[in-house]
C-alpha cells in the first residue's frame, strides 16, 4: 500500500548577493522535488521605513524610503522569478519585515516550514562577532533543519 506524504514545505533565504542565489540553485539541484511547496522569503535590508520607525522623517523621506523599497523588492522578485522560470518550477515569493534572522524564523513558522534553505555571506570571526550572522541565528532558532550553502 503506498503512503501518501504532504508536500514539504521549504523556504528559500533570498537578497541581493550571489550566496543566495547560489543556494537557490543549489537547492533546485539537489534537494527539490516537484510536489514541494517553496517560498521565496526577501526580507529588505538598509535604511527601510520598518527600520527607521522612531526617528523623525518627514513625509518626502518617508515617500522616498517607501519607493526605494518597493524598487529594491520588485528587482530581486523578477531576479529569483527568472531563476525559477529558467529551472521550470514554481515557487511563491515574500517579502517579510524585521530583523534578518528573527524574520526569516518566523516566516518559517508561519508557513510551518520543514526546512529553510540560505546562503552565507562568510564573514571572518570578528566581522560575525560585530555584526551578528543571519545564518547562526536561523539554524539555532528556527523550528525544522536549516541548510547553509557555501560556496
Amino acid at each position: 500500500m503506498a503512503s501518501e506524504t504532504k508536500p514539504r514545505v521549504v523556504l528559500l533565504a533570498t537578497d541581493a548577493s550571489k550566496q543566495a542565489e547560489d543556494a537557490c540553485r543549489w537547492y533546485f539541484q539537489f534537494l527539490h522535488r516537484a510536489e514541494n511547496k517553496v517560498f521565496l522569503v526577501n526580507i529588505p535590508e538598509g535604511a527601510t521605513l520598518t527600520t527607521s520607525q522612531g526617528q523623525r522623517l518627514n513625509d518626502g523621506e518617508i515617500q522616498k524610503l517607501l519607493e526605494k523599497e518597493k524598487k529594491m523588492t520588485e528587482a530581486l522578485q523578477k531576479k529569483f522569478n527568472g531563476i525559477l522560470d529558467e529551472l521550470k518550477v514554481s515557487g511563491e515569493y515574500l517579502t517579510v519585515y524585521g530583523k534578518p534572522g528573527e524574520a526569516l524564523v518566523q516566516a518559517a513558522q508561519d508557513k510551518e516550514a520543514n526546512m529553510v534553505v540560505m546562503g552565507t555571506r562568510g564573514l571572518g570571526t570578528i566581522r560575525r562577532t560585530i555584526l551578528g550572522s543571519v545564518s547562526d541565528y536561523v539554524v539555532h532558532h528556527a523550528h525544522c533543519p536549516v541548510i547553509v550553502c557555501r560556496h
